[in-house]
């Protein structure tokens, strides 16, 4: 590697120069913010004459550049800002070429010149004329922009918006082109080159702190995938996969990608436990032990496979219109702990495992167990463990539908996982709050009852409003208190909200707050005159109180139990796949002799353990220590938050400590914490620090205290 301080201009301007910018690279995502910055940058450094240090630029020689071609770099970081210079030269070489007297301050240079020497290379042809030569997408859209050609007919946004934005700086007149160009003149970065018989790109661009946005999962991942390659094989692995992997989430779905690949994790390491903030590392961790990195090919295919899987799932990309509405159904929901469960259903249907059928019912087993359980109000959480526990059984199963039901059936009533039965689902469907306590699922409540009328002829989700029969206001009702009776304050109070009051119109304004016989008759809009099978109750009425309510409940809580039906498996088949509890050792059982020996009185680590007990004691007097079989741990919250572990090092008198916190998220100036994050550590913290002598303590603690 060869890094010198240099001047960005005489990196731009290198001599039959050309930099290219890898398809592994992201897209141009700069923004205004970071626009407004390097604006600031230049027009600072052009104001006082003081040199200005912008980052540096990381390449690499495209291995069959000749002595008389084009020298290609292949650009591994630093693409945003030279891009953004190079369109904030051609805004600014734009205003100068429109009059001559603007250019004055060059002396004896022209805009001409300035256009051969940065933007162009003149001598050549095609685009080997260009100085910088972005990526895909990218491409023609920077060429037009920096030669003044036509733009493209789907122009790049953000490097239009880019050039924008500088040409209306300049033309505004607050900051001279004389202070621009002089600005310009005044950036120093760090040139490196790399050899690429040395040097390990990979690393060396993941270690650099770059000045602009920091790079997403996405970005990350495309890199470590594609970096090492020749250009030629990466050009080939980027257009078959990758592109196809970018176009199904989107411009902008950096989140939405990191949110699969972390599904897609669970999936391949469920052992592991993959955090969503840790997906990247998960993802290095998951390739690497399994030396999928020597032929990119395998893992990026696996990848577009379940990439393409999820689009159509989740992101309203599925082309069966069958199963496209059951997808719609269970996204209603947005249980998101339940995605890798359908991912892993979908493969095991591509893989021929399953039918297309009995795929769709397992879809609808799937949609009936989350939304009983979100009905009866059982949380969410624990869900991604306990699906976890499933993927490898159902990838094993003889009969994976079987397995599924047995799975979603063996957890007790009390237990994390529970179906709710028939009569539990019933009398809360029955009797909550619907409209105020459901919100995420009242509408879509109402919409299967009404489609289960007509199941081939569904409605236009989206057309109606959910209206109350019993207005949500009756205190001015005369009409409404008397059909209600004397208790008429009782009644509204408790059963406005419920089920039984509850039905779909498109008519809710009309409706208002009229007397019953009023909304019954009314014409059109009436429920009398209403196409939709909720209404015919309601519309045979002769008065609407108490009883009505109540009776149209039960039997809507009743249709209910037949659209979002619980399964029914044999009790000796649900214990064939019942889990085997693991065989552990109480926590009880431990001691701090038993479990790290290291640590007790006479142990080698005592001395420096007791110490420290102290230490946190007096700084965390509500922390608690607990002893588990491999480590001891400081808790809170009767042993549910963990917050660092300890062991004793291996023949040694120093100890090991587990931060349950990110290095990133660390104030840690000294350098004593090591991130576990590849790796994994302890009870699952993320981070390491070893503490050697009673001197550590100290420092160590304020790393401590920051958990």
């Amino acid at each position: 590697m060869r890094a010198t301080q240099a001047r960005f201009l005489d990196l731009l301007g290198a001599d039959r120069t050309q930099f290219i910018i890898p398809v592994y690279q992201r897209e141009y995502s700069w923004q205004r913010p970071q626009l407004e910055d390097l604006w600031n940058d230049v027009t600072l450094a052009g104001e006082d004459g003081m040199t200005h240090f912008i980052g540096s630029f990381l390449y690499i020689p495209e291995e069959d550049s000749t002595a008389t071609s084009i020298h290609r770099k292949l650009l591994i970081d630093g693409q945003q800002r030279m891009t953004t210079l190079s369109l904030l030269l051609a805004a600014l070489l734009d205003y100068l070429d429109e009059d001559d007297s603007r250019a004055q301050f060059l002396t004896d240079l022209s805009p001409r010149s300035l256009r051969k020497s940065y933007l162009f290379n003149d001598d050549y042809r095609g685009e080997s004329r260009y100085k910088l030569v972005l990526s895909m997408d990218d491409k023609t859209t920077m060429h037009s922009l920096v030669d003044g050609s036509p733009l493209p007919e789907h122009p790049v946004r953000l490097l239009v918006g880019a050039k924008a934005f500088f040409s209306k700086r300049i033309r505004e007149g607050q900051t001279s082109p004389e202070t621009l160009w002089n600005g310009l003149n005044k950036l120093v970065i760090i040139d490196t080159e790399l050899n690429p018989n040395e040097d390990n790109a990979q690393l060396i661009f993941e270690s650099m702190n770059s000045k602009g946005k920091p790079l997403t999962p996405i970005d990350l991942v495309r890199n470590f995938m594609l970096l090492s390659l020749s250009n030629d094989r990466q050009n080939e692995l980027y257009d078959q996969y990758w592109r196809p992997i970018e176009h199904l989430f989107g411009q902008g779905a950096e989140n939405e990608f990191n949110t699969f690949l972390w599904y897609w994790l669970s999936l391949k390491i469920p052992e592991r436990a993959p955090k969503q903030e840790n997906a990247y590392h998960d993802f290095k961790y998951y390739v690497q032990s399994r030396n999928l990195d020597r032929e990119p090919q395998t893992i990026l295919s696996e990848l577009l496979a379940y990439a393409t899987r999820y689009a159509r799932m989740f992101l309203r990309q599925e082309p069966d219109p069958d199963l496209k509405r059951k997808f719609d159904k269970i996204n209603t929901l947005d249980v998101r702990p339940a995605r890798p469960l359908l991912m892993c259903l979908y493969t095991l249907m591509d893989e021929h495992k399953l039918t297309k059928d009995e795929f769709g019912r397992m879809c609808d087993m799937v949609e009936s167990f989350l939304f009983r359980r979100m009905t009866v109000g059982k949380s969410t959480q624990g869900l991604n463990k306990m699906f976890a526990g499933m993927y490898r059984k159902l990838d094993d199963a003889d009969n994976p539908q079987e397995c599924l039901t047995a799975l979603l059936l063996a957890p007790e009533k009390d237990s994390t996982g529970y179906f709710p039965d028939d009569s539990e689902f019933a009398d809360a469907l029955a009797t909550r709050d619907i409209y105020r306590g459901f919100k995420k699922g009242r509408l879509y409540l109402l919409e299967r009852l009404e489609d289960s009328y007509h199941p081939k002829e569904p409605v236009n989700t989206g057309m109606y409003q959910i209206e109350h029969v019993m207005p949500q206001t009756i205190d001015d009702s005369a009409a409404w208190q008397t059909m209600l009776g004397p208790d008429w304050q009782t009644t509204h109070d408790t059963l406005c909200h419920t089920l039984g009051n509850l039905t779909l119109t498109g008519y809710n304004q009309e409706y208002s707050n009229r007397p019953f016989p009023d909304k019954q008759h009314l014409n059109p809009g009436g429920y009398k005159y209403s196409p939709l099978s909720l209404n015919r109750y309601i519309a045979d009425c002769t008065v609407w109180n108490a009883e009505t309510i109540h009776e149209r409940a039960a039997a809507l809580a009743d249709r209910a139990c037949s659209i979002w039906q619980r399964p029914t498996l044999s009790d000796e088949i649900i214990d064939e796949y019942r889990p085997t509890p693991r065989a552990t050792t109480r926590s009880a059982d431990w001691s701090i002799e038993t479990a790290q020996p290291g640590l007790a009185v006479g142990g080698r680590c005592h001395d420096l353990f007791e110490q420290l007990q102290q230490a946190i004691a007096e700084a965390q007097p509500d922390w608690s220590l607990g002893v588990k079989k491999n480590y001891v741990g400081y808790y809170t919250n009767g042993g549910k938050a963990l917050h660092i572990t300890i062991k004793a090092r291996p023949s040694s008198t120093s100890l090991s400590i587990g931060l349950n916190a990110s290095i990133d998220d660390l104030d840690d100036p000294n350098g004593y914490a090591q991130d576990k994050r590849p790796y994994g550590f302890t009870a699952g913290c993320l981070t390491r620090v070893d503490v050697h002598n009673t001197e550590d303590i100290p420092e160590v603690m304020r790393l401590i205290d920051q958990c």
